[in-house]
């Protein structure tokens, strides 16, 4: 019966009224024991006539009774039999003259294009044409008329159906307007004949035996046949087109048929049918990730569903056109698959030897790639590697369940869980006591944290050096891990899942690396600090004696014990700038900012260092543009500074002079202090490590520790040291900035 939406297929609807309205009559008929030849029933009336002179004389007497309209739906034979049937054709043009109004709707072909050219011009009103009409029937305002039986081609049926009952001529009605507005004008369709212009169509067939003669038709017509299925499909088409595509083939043998190739997703219950396909010369390619539907495409026509058809189940709906923009789009579709597809014999021999397709799936959705991962991570059978691009990442995962899940196949299924975490070592310990695995499982879980710099924005996951699961870390500070996470990438490309896991043991022997580097400096550190400490004790003494030693004797003896003072406070100096050095590297060097008069405590460190400087002669000369330069600072770290700079300048100055001076910059009123000699300068290989430590020059003294811990005084200051050759090539200069406030501070928060 026709649907509300209208109907589709003049055939199908045609037919199956008729057999409706005739299987009604019928059972009427033979229910009466006289089988009367009229069927009353009040004023309403239904008829049966049989012969093909009562049928001519009903159908004269429905034309001469109709006043206002007869709309006429009739197959491609009836045009002919309306013109050369003469009393017929004196009906319609007597009911035309009387003013009925007649509209007519038929298939116009190039067989009966002339009589459809007459009906025009003599005897209808308007004229349409449709594709696949079957059937035959006339209404008029009030009454419906239809052959019940087929009929020869230029013969009139032997057997017809009358009826005025209302629901009947209504519901044809429905129908025929549903065919009267698809339709398209007769003129239209004749040009199109007459120039050999295709006339293009597109329609929805759901009728499955319709949909399997529109599949043959477009098969067995096609010079080229691409074909796009899923595994289910390849059965359906195998079940009922593999003939015909036999013939196809013939003729491709014979050079009239390009071919046929197939796309589809071949996998161990279609494989048997692929290689059937394969041995009969059909071209095949296999596809992983194939479009949600099916299609095949000829040089002429389309046929697309998006049904799975599993198991070979019939299509139950079908879209078909032959319209160009339709035939190129999925052309081209099918030339992008085929471009990309697996050649089916490669395909067939990874199923046959077990092996697994290789495949790469975007997903888009956070949620399902959740999914994928707790799938993935089941899926182990030996280990699991998983590295998470950030702490918060890692947390976001706890809260929905990744724990829980490693516990699960730690348990059941005994595999070995490794974790790379961007953290600390004290986290990690909290997470193991949040696992809480069994004592003899314990082992199963390896929790490693990495520096918190090599956090990335990309999650990876590995299992058993096979499958990998990448997901994009999108917004770190979302709670939500759904709001956090991006675009993921699943493979079960064993050479991607073996790239990721030669990361993962990189990071991870980093990490291993990183935790012995830790012990050893906190055991360099140990030693440094008590080996310090422990030279600090008997220097005391050593100095303490030697100098009350010094007073008491005179001459050569006086001499010696000098020697023993010197060397004494070297290695006083040595131990201070050790524990100095110690404490940087720890963070734990402190210092308090007081407000100070620069110039006063340059003049202070001069008179402490101008007996040394007469001594190699040398003059220390004081240059300041300002009488006061007040600034915030560590009285006692910038003095060390002070020495340190004068100490070097003396001693590379055996004769000459040495000039600090000290002013404020206009730009930025920072203050920049320069100790400024005349000595030998700075060997230019040696220029470019000269602040690092223990770095040594040509010198045979000192420890290449003082400028070193100079420069790491002034950066927690919060200015910045250096040094030059001077122009002149005679000496160099040794600069350094503060900055107008300074705040109390700990020296470890200035330094990198």
């Amino acid at each position: 019966m026709v649907s509300a939406e209208g109907p589709d297929h003049p055939f199908i609807y045609i037919t199956t009224t008729l057999l409706y309205i005739y299987r009604w009559l019928y059972s009427l008929v033979t229910a009466s024991p006289s089988s009367p030849k009229y069927i009353k029933n009040s004023q309403e009336t239904t008829e049966i006539s049989y012969g093909i002179e009562n049928v001519i004389g009903i159908v004269l007497q429905f034309l001469s009774q109709t006043n206002n309209r007869v709309d006429a739906c009739v197959d491609y034979t009836r045009p002919s039999l309306s013109i050369d049937f003469l009393a017929l054709k004196n009906a319609f043009i007597d009911a035309k003259r009387r003013g009925v109004k007649l509209r007519y709707v038929t298939e116009i072909t190039k067989e009966n294009v002339s009589y459809c050219k007459q009906l025009m011009t003599t005897m209808v009103d308007e004229l349409r044409h449709l594709d696949g009409i079957k059937g035959n029937f006339y209404i008029s305002d009030n009454a419906y008329l239809a052959p019940a039986t087929l009929h020869e081609k230029g013969k009139p049926a032997s057997q017809i159906i009358f009826t005025n009952v209302k629901e009947i001529v209504e519901h044809q009605r429905y129908v025929f307007d549903s065919f009267w507005d698809r339709a398209i004008p007769a003129q239209q369709r004749i040009i199109e004949i007459e120039e050999g212009v295709v006339h293009y169509n597109t329609r929805i067939i759901d009728n499955p035996d319709e949909i399997i003669k529109q599949i043959s038709s477009l098969t067995a017509n096609s010079n080229e046949l691409s074909t796009c299925l899923t595994p289910g499909g390849m059965q359906y088409s195998h079940h009922y087109f593999f003939d015909i595509k036999r013939k196809l083939l013939d003729k491709q043998k014979r050079r009239e048929h390009k071919g046929i190739r197939y796309i589809t997703t071949i996998d161990k219950k279609n494989v048997q049918l692929a290689k059937t396909y394969l041995e009969s010369g059909i071209q095949i390619k296999h596809v992983e990730n194939l479009p949600p539907m099916s299609f095949g495409v000829s040089d002429k026509e389309i046929a697309v569903t998006i049904e799975k058809m599993e198991g070979g189940r019939v299509v139950q709906s079908l879209l078909t056109s032959n319209e160009p923009l339709y035939l190129k789009h999925f052309g081209s579709v099918f030339e992008e698959l085929w471009r990309n597809g697996v050649d089916c014999k490669n395909r067939i021999k990874e199923i046959e030897e077990g092996i697994e397709s290789t495949k790469i799936e975007i997903i888009e959705n956070p949620r399902e790639a959740v999914k994928v991962a707790r799938t993935l991570v089941k899926s182990a059978k030996q280990e699991v590697l998983r590295i998470y691009p950030s702490l918060n990442a890692f947390r976001r995962q706890v809260r929905i369940g990744a724990m829980d899940l490693f516990r699960e196949v730690i348990v059941k299924k005994g595999i070995k869980v490794r974790l790379l975490i961007p953290s600390d070592e004290n986290y990690t310990k909290q997470i193991g006591n949040e696992v809480a695995l069994p004592l003899e499982l314990q082992q199963q879980l390896d929790i490693r944290t990495i520096d918190k710099s090599l956090q990335t924005h990309m999650g990876i996951i590995v299992v058993d050096r096979k499958k990998s699961l990448i997901i994009e870390l999108k917004d770190d500070t979302k709670e939500n891990y759904y709001d956090a996470a991006g675009l993921a990438a699943y493979s079960n490309s064993m050479p991607i899942a073996q790239s990721y896991a030669a990361i993962f043991e990189s990071l991870w022997k980093q990490g291993e690396l990183y935790e012995q580097l830790k012990a050893f400096s906190m055991m360099q550190k140990d030693f440094i600090n008590i080996a310090a400490h422990e030279l600090r004790t008997p220097i005391q003494p050593i100095l303490g004696l030697s100098q009350v030693l010094s007073e008491k004797v005179h001459g050569e003896k006086r001499e010696y014990i000098d020697v023993i003072i010197r060397n004494a406070k070297r290695l006083q100096r040595l131990t201070e700038d050790i524990l100095d050095v110690t404490k940087i590297e720890s963070q734990a060097l402190r210092f308090k900012s007081e407000k100070l008069n620069l110039n006063k405590l340059i003049r202070n460190v001069l008179s402490e260092y101008e007996s040394q400087a007469k001594k190699v002669e040398s003059v220390i000369i004081s240059s300041t543009a300002e009488e006061d330069l007040a600034v915030e600072g560590d009285k006692g770290r910038l003095t060390q500074v002070l020495s340190n700079l004068l100490s070097n300048a003396i001693k590379f100055t055996q004769k000459g002079t040495i000039v600090i001076s000290a002013e404020r910059k206009s730009d930025d009123n920072a203050i920049i202090v320069s100790v400024k000699d005349t000595g030998t300068g700075i060997a230019p290989e040696f220029l470019p490590r000269l602040f690092e430590k223990f770095a040594t020059s040509r010198s045979d003294s000192g420890t290449g520790l003082g400028l070193y811990i100079s420069k790491r005084i002034i950066e927690a200051h919060g200015g910045k040291i250096w040094a030059e050759n001077n122009p002149d090539g005679k000496g160099a200069t040794f600069s350094f900035t503060l900055p107008s406030n300074i705040r109390n501070t700990k020296l470890g928060d200035i330094m990198e």
